[in-house]
């Protein structure tokens, strides 16, 4: 899939409108309010070091959104984290997330590239219940998805892909932190037509493009350790990730392989 993101299509946006190119960075633990980003398109790419509150990126047609850790007071970076609904309805470009999403993320997803970096920071332990307390995403993930890719580096939460019709979603396995193929079956939504599968040589380019654009972000903010990290989940790339899609997305059932 090409990184159509990157520059308009001849210079213009989706209304066949010119638009002069935009780049907008929020510095020193900036967290911009409700819809940042919302409508986005081509070619305007917004960084918030810092955070965000509901709605990013919602129904955005093109452009980038990026939001990372931020410097605090005491010259730490923290947070990197956004509210409610992000990239609600996107239909293109690219959507970047440092630290955890709160729920309903990439709610009707239609076409963009979407990347969640929270980490899982001890061993779950979902015996306790209430998955979505201690999860990066708090619920719901990738409902009624239709299109684009979506990688998640961290705990997506629980009821995920319920409705998804279109579209993959990739997960980093982690089972040294109990997070492994059992884990996402039970985050996975009740009745959601999703098949859990091992990613294979067509996944190689995908997780390739948003692992690199990912760390590419995380230099420019000032995180080459973070950036390199990510890098180096793509030398095992097909141990370190699995990916839930949706059925009819299955060429032949009967030989498909959990």
């Amino acid at each position: 899939m090409s990184e159509s993101w990157r520059q308009p299509v001849n210079g213009v946006n989706g209304d066949g409108n010119h638009v002069r190119e935009a780049n907008l960075r929020f510095y020193s633990s900036s967290v911009p309010g409700n819809g940042l980003g919302a409508y986005n398109t081509h070619p305007i790419y917004i960084t918030v070091e810092g955070g965000a509150q509901d709605g990013v990126a919602k129904c955005m047609s093109g452009g980038k959104v990026v939001i990372l850790n931020g410097y605090n007071n005491d010259g730490e970076l923290v947070d990197g984290s956004v509210g409610k609904s992000l990239a609600y309805g996107a239909t293109g470009g690219l959507v970047i997330v440092q630290g955890d999403a709160d729920s309903r993320a990439c709610i009707r997803l239609s076409g963009a590239d979407v990347v969640i970096g929270g980490k899982i920071k001890q061993p779950l332990n979902d015996h306790l219940g209430f998955i979505g307390v201690r999860s990066n995403v708090k619920g719901f993930l990738c409902e009624y998805m239709t299109a684009g890719r979506v990688l998640v580096l961290g705990d997506p939460g629980p009821w995920i892909c319920a409705g998804m019709t279109g579209g993959v979603l990739y997960l980093r396995l982690q089972p040294q932190m109990n997070y492994d193929r059992e884990a996402i079956r039970r985050r996975i939504a009740c009745g959601a037509n999703v098949l859990l599968k091992d990613v294979d040589d067509q996944d190689e380019e995908n997780l390739y493009e948003l692992l690199t654009t990912y760390a590419d972000e995380l230099g420019r903010g000032h995180q080459p350790s973070e950036a390199q990290g990510c890098l180096d989940l793509l030398i095992d790339w097909r141990g370190n990730f699995a990916k839930l899609v949706p059925f009819p997305l299955q060429v032949n059932q009967e030989m498909s392989q959990e």
